[in-house]
């Protein structure tokens, strides 16, 4: 018997009020996890995105596994590339570029030729929540289509 054997595990789902969150907080639980969903809006996180720097990321997830490892807890993080979402669609306003014009720049650029999906997003949130990926902690995947910088 492993130690994981009677553990539920839990995923908990930030920014999960909609867009890629949301994505991410139905696909765990439509595998059978619990999940727990935050949002700053806590009207919309009950109906089931926010972006920080690259460093604040990698050394919150890393603090949170550290304070969270000895009481078996794993702690890790999703950075996902351009993803189709209302945020993108606000960030190509503000350029002043239709949204087509600024998917199409982007996609240049992402190695395997396309953009995300939210739903594209959810399926490593699932895998880092599962029991076979107990030692994974303290890791930010990219999920972005290819190398980040």
């Amino acid at each position: 018997m492993t130690p994981t054997t009677h553990v539920r595990r839990t995923a908990v789902s930030t920014g999960a009020a909609r867009g890629i969150g949301a994505a991410v907080a139905r696909r765990p639980a439509g595998d059978g996890m619990a999940v727990g969903v935050i949002d700053l809006d806590e009207a919309d996180a009950g109906r089931v995105d926010h972006a920080g720097a690259k460093a604040g990321l990698i050394g919150f997830t890393r603090s949170l596994a550290l304070r969270l490892g000895p009481h078996g807890v794993t702690a890790n993080a999703i950075a996902p590339g351009f993803v189709v979402r209302d945020m993108t669609r606000a960030s190509a306003r503000r350029l002043g570029l239709s949204f087509e014009e600024f998917r199409y720049r982007a996609e240049q650029s992402i190695p395997a030729g396309r953009a995300g999906l939210p739903d594209d997003i959810a399926p490593s949130a699932s895998f880092l929540v599962r029991p076979g990926a107990g030692l994974v902690s303290g890791q930010v995947s990219y999920v972005a289509g290819g190398p980040v910088d």
